[in-house]
């Protein structure tokens, strides 16, 4: 490790320099252009990173801009790294300490949009593949990192590259949180609707992936409504307008929220307001994020607890619909979460609608990849490796016997898609150096 250490050090200038031109280049997507799906920024992202690869002497290949790889090594077995280089929007580039696209370094930190997400890490996993070429190791394997572009949103460069390349055998993406995470869980969004209007109006919610942090109910006046720090009661004559205010989170940690459309269902039903879609939300779901009424005990060792979020509410005169974000437990069958859902919905006679789908990762402990990168993380951190669990979506659920590898290391401040986004000098060159053992050690792997 140490003559890996020296190796990632005497490179450290050439990769912060080549950092800071990378987050230089505002990969936002945008709209499509001529031979550039996902807009100018990301197109040149995408050039920059393997043109540099080309003048390391790697082997590269870029496809009309949808996704581009770099490659080293000989046989047949295929070792994937996986990262992206579009980035979400800044927002006000004024309110930022720093400038987005400049990468600036204070304190030892290196600025900008990217820079943890994923930019830093795509070149710490460059360089190295970089001190491992250079090492002049033969090489029985192959190792590729493969470069995505709307990871962001919609994952068509990806889509794009397994229907079109050679899938990895086994690999990992650094594009989380070390130590690793080997579970993710599986995802349903659906949508539960009546084709009739109700004599008040309940709106709520902005996305179905975050906990509703609003509600608002307009209609008749409601008895027995007590107000509280949560709840707030505003009359006039035959009219109320009840406003329910909650605690948004991301929906894969539903726990950590208060759910405004649930506490609106609990206390309106409570007060008389019903409809079928209302009761439904009051008796099967209210505050409880787990869904213990539809689906009982529904967990399991590896990934914990379904979580179940209301994400947004409209109830008019028209019609009623209610939009769920399901987040179900690595060992259990998609179907077995929609068959008492679906029988629940029927109950209310609710339509049913599935809207979006993924399914959930799980590499076991034992599989040889977690051992290898486990090992790894312990022997350069003398940290906890015991692998995580997560209700979110990682770039590893691209391909199989994938797991998310760091980048950023327990008790690090979390800046990704936020103002002000880092990272760690330190940090990145502890990432180069643990990529590269654990490549090191994936190539010696007799699999």
């Amino acid at each position: 490790m140490a003559n890996i250490q020296n190796a990632v050090s005497k490179l450290k200038d050439e990769l912060i320099k080549n950092l800071q031109k990378l987050i230089a280049i505002d990969s936002v997507e945008a709209p499509a252009l001529e031979g550039m799906p996902f807009g100018e920024g990301v197109d040149e992202a995408l050039r920059f990173v393997l043109k540099l690869a080309d003048e390391m002497g790697f082997k590269t290949k870029y496809h009309e801009g949808y996704y581009g790889y770099v490659e080293m090594g000989e046989g047949t077995d295929l070792i994937g790294l996986l990262a992206h280089l579009d980035v979400v929007p800044t927002g006000d580039p004024e309110k930022w300490t720093y400038p987005p696209f400049k990468g600036e370094i204070h304190d030892n930190k290196l600025y900008g949009r990217g820079a943890i997400d994923d930019k830093g890490p795509l070149l710490a996993a460059l360089y190295s593949m970089k001190v491992i070429k250079d090492s002049d190791i033969p090489l029985n394997k192959r190792v590729r990192l493969i470069l995505g572009t709307n990871e962001e949103t919609h994952w068509k460069g990806i889509t794009k590259y397994k229907e079109l390349e050679e899938a990895p055998h086994y690999g990992f993406t650094p594009d989380s949180d070390f130590p690793l995470i080997n579970a993710e869980k599986g995802l349903l969004q659906i949508k539960l609707s009546l084709p009739r209007g109700a004599d008040f109006s309940l709106k709520g919610g902005e996305a179905l992936n975050s906990v509703a942090d609003h509600c608002t109910y307009v209609g008749k006046n409601l008895s027995n409504i007590v107000e509280n720090e949560n709840i707030k009661v505003e009359t006039n004559q035959d009219q109320a307008t009840i406003l329910f205010h909650g605690k948004s989170v991301h929906s894969a940690k539903s726990w950590q929220g208060l759910n405004a459309i649930g506490l609106a269902g609990e206390t309106l039903s409570k007060a008389g307001a019903h409809t079928k879609l209302l009761d439904f939300i009051s008796n099967e779901i209210a505050l409880d994020c787990y869904g213990s009424n539809i689906f009982g005990k529904f967990e399991d060792e590896a990934s914990g607890k379904l979580t179940i979020n209301m994400g947004k509410i409209l109830i008019g005169d028209q019609t009623q619909e209610l939009y769920l974000d399901i987040r179900y437990p690595v060992t259990k069958t998609k179907d077995e979460v929609l068959t008492p859902l679906q029988n629940k919905a029927i109950e209310y006679d609710l339509s049913f609608e599935i809207l979006d789908s993924l399914p959930s990762l799980y590499v076991p402990k034992d599989h040889f990849l977690v051992e290898t990168l486990r090992s790894v993380f312990e022997e350069e951190t003398k940290l906890d490796s015991t692998p995580l669990s997560t209700g979110g979506a990682t770039y590893a659920r691209a391909f199989d016997n994938f797991v998310a590898f760091g980048a950023l290391f327990p008790g690090e401040e979390k800046t990704a898609h936020q103002r002000d986004e880092y990272i760690s000098i330190d940090s990145l060159l502890k990432c180069c150096s643990i990529y590269t053992k654990a490549l090191s050690k994936l190539l010696e792997v007799k699999k």
